[in-house]
């Protein structure tokens, strides 16, 4: 026999699928699911937790859990590169981490107000050679602990699951800290990558600025990164 709180999900997840529940809209309360199911309030919790991991919904304080439709599968289905540099912290050297004003560009790209702040980490992204492929900075609203996986955090303690990821690529002239940090012989042309990552509901949540020390689609073909 299903266990309750797997019943409970079961239903919300066929009332959302269904449209019944549409992304954006507000889950029942805890009491509303209580009552509905004849169960207990630590049942109905329970369920509600699995569906907030799992990405089909986000508690949001003072409102309630908000609706964001079934999840993606986003990471598994990026290019190998892009999965790399949003988990820079699972796998590179991280080179500093701290609170911050927003920069401009990471205050629009994360809608944040005037003054915003955000907690920035940078990593210095090698092969298992030493090489060095990447500079990577990320951004996000939150706080995070360095300790703990950014994603399973953002996740975890925030409610916060990809969904889906844009990025602009260019190329520009490295600067010189750049030129040093990747070992490149002299300055010279590397791939620039600015991420946004988005959660179901279609806000940003997460900055990701990569300098490459080769052009991307050589990543790929030589690194298989």
């Amino acid at each position: 026999m299903e266990p309750k709180y797997a019943e409970i999900m079961t239903v919300l997840q066929d009332r959302i699928d269904r449209g019944v529940l549409a992304v954006g809209d507000l889950l029942p309360s805890e009491a509303q699911l209580t009552r509905e199911f004849g169960t207990s309030r630590s049942t109905v919790v329970r369920a509600l937790r699995q569906l907030r991991q799992q990405g089909w919904v986000r508690g949001v304080q003072g409102k309630g859990r908000i609706v964001l439709g079934r999840p993606v599968a986003t990471l598994s289905t990026l290019p190998r590169r892009v999965q790399y540099l949003l988990q820079a912290d699972r796998h590179a050297e991280c080179l500093g981490a701290r609170r911050m004003l927003a920069p401009p560009r990471m205050s629009v790209i994360l809608n944040l107000p005037p003054g915003g702040t955000v907690f920035a980490a940078r990593y210095r992204v090698a092969r298992l050679d030493a090489t060095p492929l990447a500079l990577t900075t990320v951004f996000t609203p939150f706080g995070l602990d360095r300790s703990r996986g950014l994603l399973d955090q953002l996740e975890n303690c925030h409610g916060r699951r990809p969904h889906h990821v844009i990025e602009r690529l260019g190329a520009r002239l490295s600067t010189a800290a750049e030129t040093t940090a990747l070992s490149l012989p002299h300055r010279r042309s590397v791939a620039v990558s600015l991420m946004t990552v988005h959660d179901a509901a279609g806000e940003a949540f997460l900055g990701v600025d990569a300098v490459l020390s080769r052009e991307a689609s050589e990543l790929n073909e030589t690194y298989d990164i």
